[in-house]
């Protein structure tokens, strides 16, 4: 049995670490190689929320498709399912994208949050891994790295449409080289103490001791790999194009010891560029799918304990058809059957089994070989027991797993004895029970199914049979 429906699996490509790079015109020297690569060069977003399509208690968000600054983003492009946006003051992980104004959140949305025109914002926070080539040896000096910063929201922990944000607090390490041991850096947000010039600017100073060297490189990471004391990256510029990335100057300079960076000519300096641009969110549709297949099996082996005494590989009705053929009274006769499923349902597959009645002679309701109560007597639809005396007549089946993740029971779940079970009756309202199952994705996932027959001396003369159903079911 099989249930379909469409699973949209979203895969995100992000365009990393892409660096323009344009050394200015100095009168000091220019350091050489500069670059400033990016852990991820995906822009943030500061969106609207649109209250006409926004509700409380709902999951699905619009923004507005029109700019008000500093709210340039207009479309969902650049949001992704499994993001963690702000809404308001409070957390949402997004579950899906609608369509270009419309996205869906995790939990729903609570009162506040869904006022026109609140804010919606994607903080991203790639750490910066800035390297170059020095041009001069400069003892016991540091290394100042600049970051462009909005004037007035540069350090409010929300991304700027012209600027990095400070986010508060931001580490800053440089990596040892020959002659450049440095010390733990020092980082300062835009017009606070020691970084006032250029205006506008965060400053990332790198303080090390040694002598100094000539085409040395050099290596400073801003920020964490993981996203903590790291700056927010800018979101959508109010010119933007999507697909077309915004970007941004960074300046690297060198000073001599002991010099105000806010008013000293650096020794060495150069400004490059740094490009931020959306991620692309590639989507493909795979069809939901489960495969289900009875298989028979030879005279021979051995399983579930024993060697099946019928072949179902064989016959015009094979593998449908179980033939016991004519029984020797109060002996056991095995016949084996595999059941194989696949599927690529997300919560997995159950098989269940069911008969339409006992074996029944010419297929009716009497007379009837009875399902098997096993020795003790106990056995039932969803209770095995032990079964090896074949003068406890009757019919029933057991289990012996191959390949599934989760079998109801098995053949020698107790003292390695063939343990069974009576097949749910369907003209009594039982319930079909599980054979075996999974809560994930299958492949070829198997069990085999060994049926056990005997009857007795006073079993009437004749043809008996019954119809035996499995049912596989994927949960989407």
């Amino acid at each position: 049995m099989s249930q379909k429906a469409l699973i949209a699996i979203g895969v995100i490509l992000v365009a990393t670490g892409v660096v323009l790079y344009k050394p200015g015109k100095l009168d000091s020297a220019n350091l050489t190689s500069v670059k400033d690569t990016l852990q991820s060069s995906r822009l943030s977003v500061a969106a609207r929320v649109n209250a006409t399509g926004t509700a409380v208690g709902g999951s699905n968000v619009q923004i507005y498709t029109v700019a008000s600054s500093p709210y340039y983003t207009i479309s969902t492009a650049n949001l992704r399912a499994g993001d963690t946006v702000t809404i308001g003051s409070h957390a949402y992980s997004v579950v899906g994208i609608v369509d270009s104004a419309n996205f869906t959140v995790s939990p729903v949305l609570i009162t506040g949050d869904t006022t026109d025109g609140t804010a919606i914002y994607l903080k991203e926070k790639p750490q910066h891994v800035v390297t170059f080539t020095t041009a001069t040896a400069v003892p016991n000096g540091f290394f100042q790295i600049l970051l462009p910063s909005n004037a007035t929201t540069g350090n409010d922990g929300n991304p700027d449409f012209n600027g990095y944000d400070f986010n508060t607090t931001v580490d800053v390490v440089g990596t040892n080289a020959t002659n450049y041991t440095f010390v733990t850096g020092v980082a300062t947000a835009s017009g606070g103490t020691g970084c006032t010039a250029p205006a506008n600017y965060h400053c990332f100073e790198v303080h090390y001791s040694g002598s100094g060297g000539v085409s040395t490189a050099i290596t400073i990471k801003i920020g964490n790999t993981n996203g903590t004391n790291t700056p927010i990256a800018p979101a959508t510029g109010s010119s933007h194009t999507e697909g077309t990335a915004d970007t941004y100057p960074f300046i690297v300079k060198n000073f001599a010891a002991s010099a105000n960076p806010n008013t000293a000519t650096p020794v060495d300096q150069t400004t490059g560029r740094i490009a931020q641009i959306e991620s692309v969110r590639v989507t493909a549709t795979v069809s939901p799918t489960i495969s289900f297949a009875i298989a028979g099996h030879a005279a021979s082996g051995t399983v579930c304990g024993v060697t099946p005494d019928i072949d179902t590989t064989t016959g015009s009705n094979a593998p449908l058809a179980v033939p016991f053929g004519t029984m020797t009274l109060n002996t056991f006769k095995t016949a084996v059957q595999s059941l194989t499923v696949s599927t690529n349902a997300a919560s997995g597959y159950v098989v269940t089994a069911s008969e339409n009645q006992p074996l029944g002679k010419n297929g009716a309701t009497s007379p009837t070989i009875a399902d098997t109560t096993c020795d003790a007597g106990t056995c039932s639809q969803t209770t095995a027991g032990e079964w090896a005396t074949a003068t406890h007549n009757g019919f029933g089946y057991s289990l012996q797993n191959t390949s599934a993740t989760t079998i109801a029971f098995q053949y020698n779940d107790s003292a390695g004895t063939f343990h069974a079970k009576q097949f749910a009756d369907i003209s009594a309202a039982e319930t079909p029970q599980t054979l075996f199952s999974s809560t994930t994705v299958a492949n070829a996932e198997a069990a085999y199914v060994c049926y056990r027959l005997s009857v007795g001396a006073t079993q009437a003369a004749g043809d008996y049979e019954n119809q035996i159903t499995y049912t596989a079911t994927g949960t989407f």
